[in-house]
């Protein structure tokens, strides 16, 4: 059970989808080849500059979707970029 709902948090269909565009570039990041380069050229932004500031200005870059879902885009960045091990992005069912 997804303890989101219980406290009042429960997901939007927005919420869904940055989650999905999120897990989707991590995919991207662990298949390799010219998907993890379009991938980390995401993560990074545009013009490929730490300055999650300039990105914001889109609703689906990476630092605003970062934002939106309560977490800090560099170190959110950092840990997909520098794991250890394979992150697992399948979602489990209720």
């Amino acid at each position: 059970m997804d303890l989101a709902y219980d406290t009042g948090k429960g997901y939007s269909a927005i919420s869904e989808l940055m989650r999905a565009i999120v897990l989707r570039t991590i995919e991207d990041i662990q298949q390799g080849g010219e998907l993890r380069e379009e991938a980390l050229a995401y993560l990074t932004g545009d013009e490929g500059s730490d300055d999650d500031e300039e990105s914001d200005e889109y609703i689906f870059s990476f630092a605003s979707i970062c934002r939106s879902l309560g977490l800090d885009p560099k170190k959110t960045r950092d840990a997909i970029v520098n794991a250890k091990s394979r992150i697992k992005t399948r979602r489990r069912a209720a």
